[in-house]
């Protein structure tokens, strides 16, 4: 695209869709923000030790105001008018609404641009970066090379390519300064008429560093797979050894589960042989218990009909001892013996 974005591109919307953390969040009078700001101005003052700073897309200014804390004479210019406005009022007079694309009058000690050029088109980056290196001997500078699903993101580079770029208005890395705090990406570019020999020796100077830990790196990984080989081929031998354990285990234990199963089995038949057993008995019970209730019944019915019967029982007693009384006074007198006689048998 050969077209940047435009101030209505950073308005509330930007900040409130979680870009920096969103619109309540980033602000001076946030802890955590601030305490940010405040150490990267310490790093920032202790590294190139400024007078005068401008920050190129100060958005809503917290890095001029962290500088203007620590007693630098700091401002900054930002293409959103929405971000300039919503700046703290201790800050804003030192904020104005500019394009970088644009000279930045003036000269500074230092100038920040961070994560601003892979915003603006690629006509509009060169031009900013002409226009840092009219104000300024140093640059620090630092650029996404990725994050591209940033919607404002339309002219991401690999930082080799800024540094080619900012190399042709005579400005170089500064390789004896790490400024990962600031971006893993973030640079410190300072104008200087360097030789080639200076040159070549401060890039291989970084380079050495660089490839003795890559080679440093390389033979710990190279140790570490001939460890991990090691201990494979020893863990395999020692698992072949293992296995055979483990086979002979699992055929007594199978051996063992065949014994339970089969005891098992036994076991369930004897438990529903008891079972039907126990059902026989349970039927028998209820037919005794049924053939008690009906004896109890009958035994109920006689012992009434035997009370019933007691008084005539009783009463036939009486006649029988009285008949046989009168029988013995007759015995004694012929002609009473047989009145009695007829009297009994019904004559």
């Amino acid at each position: 695209m050969s077209e940047g974005t435009r101030s209505e591109d950073y308005s509330a919307t930007y900040y409130n869709d979680a870009h920096l953390g969103g619109y309540d969040n980033y602000t001076w009078d946030n802890e955590v923000w601030r305490a940010f700001f405040l150490s990267l101005a310490d790093r920032i003052v202790g590294i190139a030790n400024p007078r005068t700073v401008l920050d190129v897309g100060c958005a809503r200014g917290l890095f001029v105001q962290a500088l203007v804390a620590k007693g630098i004479d700091a401002s900054g210019i930002d293409i959103s008018e929405h971000a300039v406005e919503s700046a703290h009022e201790d800050v804003r007079s030192r904020l104005r609404v500019a394009s970088a694309a644009e000279p930045l009058g003036g000269r500074y000690d230092l100038v920040s641009c961070v994560e601003v050029l892979e915003h603006m088109s690629p006509v509009d980056a060169q031009l900013a970066i002409d226009h840092m290196a009219a104000a300024t001997d140093r640059v620090l500078f630092s650029s996404s090379p990725a994050d591209h699903d940033e919607p404002t993101h339309l002219n991401t580079r690999p930082t080799a390519q800024w540094a080619a770029w900012f190399a042709e208005r005579g400005f170089f890395r500064r390789t004896d300064v790490d400024l990962s705090f600031v971006s893993p990406w973030a640079v410190l570019f300072e104008r200087a008429d360097l030789t080639l020999h200076t040159l070549t020796q401060r890039y291989e100077q970084q380079f050495a560093a660089l490839n003795t830990e890559l080679v440093e790196k390389r033979r710990a990984l190279l140790e570490s797979h001939r460890r991990i080989s090691s201990l494979n081929e020893q863990l395999t031998s020692g698992v072949s050894g293992r296995l055979a354990e483990q086979a002979a285990l699992v055929e007594q234990w199978q051996a063992e589960v065949l014994d339970a199963r089969h005891h098992l089995l036994t076991t369930r038949d004897h438990i529903v042989g008891t079972e039907a057993q126990v059902a026989r008995l349970t039927n028998d019970n209820k037919r005794l218990r049924a053939d008690l209730a009906r004896a109890k019944k009958q035994l109920g019915n006689v012992r009434g009909r035997l009370k019933q019967a007691r008084p005539q029982v009783q009463r036939l007693t009486r006649k029988n001892r009285q008949l046989v009384a009168e029988l013995e006074a007759a015995r004694s007198r012929p002609s009473l013996a047989r009145r009695v006689a007829r009297k009994v048998l019904g004559r």
